[in-house]
């Protein structure tokens, strides 16, 4: 992989959290001296307040600076996102500053189309075209990543207003088990660039590879659309699952590392 589609990468992650940002009622984005500061509708650190740097020429001091400067005013505590290769010296800056790292998985790539799923009569892929289909993914992921212990609260205020995730840079696939949404993918546009988002399945639905299906077709879509690659950040439970897709994991990590308030 080159170093120019390494920085088309770490776009595609930029903009899926300045999208996650623009999709919370009432939040806060903010783009100062190449760094990406986003207040969110609640005070939870993760995915909620967060500081991404887009520009890797901006000193690591300069960005947890901007962090603090920013976050203190709200009385919020922050994460810290780190894209991985182009961000060691932010790390290393973060870790010196106290903040613990809090997330840590690695980066997965895909480079060519995959099957296309196989699927029994009584289940439905759709790509969501209205709002009703963005709610049945919100609810998807808010009961998935409960189970993962990340509050379902904050998953539905991340999907607070769910036509800001109709736009045409995005693609969400919901699959329905005798009627029922049970699984969920989203696919982020970026030039040369397809990235894998918010892959989940409600716990009563797993063991069916519905999830493995909709990423299936996530990713495909990216291709279609002139996608040179396909990108994802894998957690310990998903990692074999794109694997068996086809995705490669690299030899990187992406990272989230926690300020206190």
């Amino acid at each position: 992989m080159t170093s120019e589609t390494r920085a088309l990468i770490d776009a595609n992650l930029v903009e899926a959290y300045r999208e996650f940002g623009r999709w919370q009622h009432s939040s806060q984005l903010v783009e100062k001296n190449g760094v990406l500061l986003v207040a969110g509708t609640t005070s939870f650190p993760l995915l909620m307040n967060y500081v991404v740097r887009f520009d890797s020429q901006i000193a690591a001091s300069t960005v947890i600076d901007e962090a603090k400067r920013f976050f203190n005013a709200l009385e919020r505590g922050f994460s810290i996102v780190s894209r991985g290769q182009a961000d060691r010296d932010l790390e290393a800056a973060a870790a010196d500053a106290g903040m613990e790292p809090v997330v840590a998985v690695p980066w997965m790539v895909l480079d060519h189309q995959v099957a296309e799923p196989q699927l029994p009569p009584n289940v439905e892929i759709k790509r969501v075209t209205d709002e009703q289909g963005i709610l049945d993914a919100q609810q998807i992921n808010a009961d998935a990543f409960e189970s993962l212990d990340f509050p379902r609260t904050e998953t539905e205020a991340i999907f607070g207003v769910p036509a800001r995730l109709l736009s045409p840079n995005l693609r969400v696939y919901v699959a329905y088990l005798d009627g029922e949404p049970v699984s969920t993918a989203m696919l982020l546009l970026t030039p040369q660039i397809a990235g894998v988002y918010w892959v989940g399945t409600k716990p009563s639905a797993r063991g069916h590879g519905l999830a493995e299906a909709c990423c299936r077709l996530a990713s495909n879509a990216g291709f279609s659309a002139g996608a040179k690659w396909a990108v994802l950040q894998a957690s310990p439970m998903g990692e074999p699952v794109y694997q068996r897709i086809g995705y490669r994991t690299m030899n990187d990590q992406f990272k989230c590392y926690l300020a206190a308030a």
